[in-house]
């Protein structure tokens, strides 16, 4: 009797994972969707927060695709 042996790639169990978690994501997000909203729009300090939070998430950034992009020039010098 031959055993035959089913090989499943990693690439391929990290993509049905990441389709299996964005599909419970989605469904938990139009769940909560169905809730009441508060429509009274934020605050000012909220979206002063907001724009704080973007101007340090965009500093961060800038700094490490700087850094990336130095490191891999070095490598040529």
């Amino acid at each position: 009797m031959s055993t035959t042996t089913i090989r499943r790639s990693p690439r391929r169990a990290a993509t049905r994972l990441h389709l299996a978690l964005t599909v419970t994501m989605l469904a938990l997000a139009w769940l909560r969707g169905e809730q009441k909203a508060d429509d009274r729009g934020s605050d000012s300090s909220e979206k002063s927060l907001m724009i704080i939070l973007a101007i340090g998430i965009g500093t961060v950034v800038a700094a490490a695709a700087t850094a990336y992009v130095s490191s891999k020039t070095a490598l040529f010098k």
